[in-house]
């Protein structure tokens, strides 16, 4: 048996030396195979070659350009979308995202008149596949910026690049290079939970326009790794050096060089290169940022890494900049002085001015959402309650202030729709391991895509005040002349009333053992009284909002009073429901803004169906004569994993947000009740849609 074993080791342990060996002669076999068919690429996308370096894209002053078909080089202001990893049923580690889905995406994002595509870390090789097969016959090719993403938990954990004889800078600098293999096709990477891996044989160099290196680069991270390693300020590479760099950025410089020499050594090629940034840790002063500790509290500049002359595809920097974050858009004076006032134009142009190379806005955007997260100065520009018509708008408004400051290109956030995501806000209320296996319409971070991912294979009900939908179901109670009817997908209940809608009261009973007995222990209602005050309420007791920022979680902040009797146990009334914005904030005038909560329980009136003249992407509910036909998010109702048939339990018995199964809701009108239950689900359903909003950015970018 021993003898066996020792043999199966021994054969493994020559496959594996074979394998390897195999990676190494490959990458050797790619290095001549290129050499050989120089001319080939050539044909495909033109390459400028200098001192036996070639590139096709580089940096020139504050631009970027391309090298033409003419032999001469041309600017490239580069427009194009972020796409995630993520789509239903799935987290981003997983990689369900199809080679089929990328080519039908990719199709759609050449129509909008994009060109350029964002990833940011190394995605399975079904992506790279897809993007050289729809590039081989594309009228015009996509182009894409390539990042890398840094272990977030190993940044969390040791919180200093250089920690652990340079753990984090060490694995940078790995990853760095890798990604290069991948992006040249030439590399077997072993599958890791979390990580993409397989086998890359598509070589999508010739379209890679950059790189991105990383992520948004947390304060407090900057902040130790400097702080520990104060001798650490000069880096000296081939390709690049420093002045009067950080030890942070010197930190970064170590990354963008592996990458820079390791493609240059193994490959002869040279893309422009930058690494990520973000508002919060932008080279700039911002003397009116309210929370200036955590979000103006350490710079990190791309003006202190420099180029030497033997890295000919040049450098840029690139950010991510949104119209709502942070609270310096909304509230510092010095961003508010032109008329109109405009914080995000007057932002861009103090960025641009700034810095000597390109500015490259790779993440820009806001989400059609129900939920809103943070609200902007502009209130077109809020992080959700915007619709798919305004977020089109916005969008484009502010592509042209991207464009008129200056800036080198723009990148929408993001092409679809997440799931998966979370917000602050909402957060707390969810659950995560739930997260990807339904729409959590409550929670804006999910809607930022131009493709939205409809609940169900078909439309369960559309909202729109027509009946239709209805037709092959039940009521559910009955009262008098009004009929109930209930339904429910991945994203919604569904209600409708039939008959007589003239304020009346539907109320639900969701958990046993509280609630409301003046409405058999009803825990929600709504309320239908017209078009503008219709609303769904919350038993005091069953207050999340209140129960976090009063009573439980975030009670010790201050952040909203107990209201006497408020929350006791069948107090006899119901509530309005209200999703928190904004904790107290201090402004450096000395003025202190109150705490900012909404009504998210009011409900909007209009038509939900996406055909529709009148569309309205944030319509809750519509009524056509006799016929009410509403759309409840479940997380309204604490149902945070309808998939699991999971409710949030009792707040104040356990003293915490918990999760317990949930049978059934009753439904009651008028004293008459009835339970309505559904179907649990291992895997979401879906259907893709463009949103308005593609369709708005489409007609702006066809005329540029």
């Amino acid at each position: 048996m021993k003898s066996w074993r020792t043999g199966i080791i021994l054969i493994l342990v020559l496959l594996t030396a074979a394998l390897l060996a195999g990676c190494s002669d490959g990458k050797k076999q790619k290095k001549e195979k290129e050499d050989s068919t120089a001319e080939t690429v050539s044909q495909s996308l033109p390459v400028y070659t200098e001192d036996g370096v070639n590139y096709s894209f580089r940096t020139a002053g504050r631009s970027f350009q391309i090298y033409g078909k003419d032999g001469k080089w041309q600017e490239h202001f580069s427009i194009g979308v972020n796409i995630g990893a993520g789509k239903p049923g799935y987290f981003p580690g997983e990689f369900g995202v199809t080679k089929e889905d990328y080519l039908r995406w990719f199709e759609q994002i050449s129509e909008m008149h994009a060109d350029t595509i964002r990833v940011y870390t190394m995605l399975m090789p079904e992506f790279y596949q897809a993007l050289a097969e729809y590039n081989a016959s594309a009228a015009s090719p996509l182009y894409f910026m390539q990042g890398v993403y840094n272990n977030e938990e190993d940044i969390s954990n040791l919180n200093d690049a250089f920690a652990e004889d340079g753990k984090i800078v060490n694995d940078w600098m790995s990853m760095c290079e890798q990604i290069v293999d991948v992006v040249h096709g030439n590399a077997i990477i072993e599958q890791e939970s979390g990580n993409a891996g397989g086998t890359y044989t598509a070589d999508v160099s010739q379209y890679l326009s950059g790189w991105i290196l990383g992520i948004e680069w947390q304060p407090e991270f900057v902040k130790a790794t400097n702080e520990n390693h104060p001798d650490q300020t000069e880096f000296n590479g081939t390709y690049l050096y420093t002045e009067g760099a950080s030890p942070f950025e010197v930190f970064l410089a170590s990354g963008m060089e592996a990458c820079i020499a390791y493609e240059t050594k193994h490959y002869g090629l040279q893309h422009p290169t930058a690494f990520a940034n973000w508002v919060t840790t932008d080279p700039l002063d911002h003397p009116g940022e309210p929370n200036a500790e955590m979000e103006d509290a350490v710079p990190v500049d791309a003006e202190h890494i420099k180029a030497k002359p033997e890295f000919k595809a040049g450098l840029f920097t690139s950010y991510h900049v949104y119209p709502y974050y942070p609270e310096m858009m909304r509230y510092a004076p010095e961003l508010l002085t032109d008329e109109p006032k405009n914080s995000y134009r007057h932002y861009l142009q103090d960025l641009t001015s700034y810095h000597s190379m390109p500015v490259l806005i790779s993440e820009f955007g806001i989400p059609a959402a129900r939920g809103i997260t943070h609200l902007a100065g502009n209130a077109a520009f809020n992080q959700g309650g915007i619709n798919e018509e305004e977020q089109g708008n916005a969008i484009i408004s502010m592509l042209d202030d991207i464009i008129d400051t200056g800036c080198a290109g723009a990148y929408v956030f993001i092409w679809q729709d997440e799931w998966f995501k979370r917000t602050w806000n909402t957060m707390d209320c969810t659950s995560e391991e739930n997260r990807p296996f339904w729409c959590d319409v409550q929670t804006s971070e999910q809607f930022f895509g131009l493709l939205a991912f409809d609940p169900g294979e078909r439309a369960v009900c559309t909202v729109d005040g027509d009946a239709k939908d209805w037709s092959q179901d039940e009521p559910l109670l009955t009262d008098q002349n009004t009929q109930l009817y209930v339904k429910s997908d991945e994203a919604y209940l569904y209600l409708m009333i039939k008959g007589n809608n003239d304020n009346i009261r539907v109320t639900l009973d969701t958990i046993g053992n509280q609630g409301n007995t003046a409405y058999q222990g009803a825990d929600f209602a709504v309320d239908i009284k017209g078009t503008e005050e219709s609303r769904i309420l919350v038993d005091p007791y069953y207050d999340v909002n209140y129960w976090l920022y009063a009573s439980g979680l975030y009670a010790d902040k201050g952040v909203l009073e107990r209201k006497e009797g408020y929350a006791e146990p069948d107090n006899g009334q119901f509530a309005p429901i209200y999703l928190m914005l904004n904790r107290p904030l201090l402004l450096k005038d000395g003025t202190l803004m109150p705490t900012e909560q909404i009504e998210t329980g009011k409900l909007r009136h209009g038509n939900a169906d996406p055909k529709a003249e009148d569309y309205d992407s944030l319509a809750d509910f519509c009524i056509k004569g006799d016929v009410t036909e509403i759309r409840i998010p479940w997380l309204l109702l604490n149902i945070p994993a309808p998939n699991s048939r999971q409710c949030i339990g009792n707040l104040y018995a356990n003293s915490a947000i918990t999760l317990e199964p949930i049978e059934r809701i009753t439904f009651a009108l008028n004293g008459v009740s009835a339970a309505y239950s559904w179907e649990t689900w291992d895997m979401p359903t879906y259907r893709e849609r463009l949103k308005k909003s593609y369709y708005i950015v489409q007609d702006y970018l066809s005329k540029r």
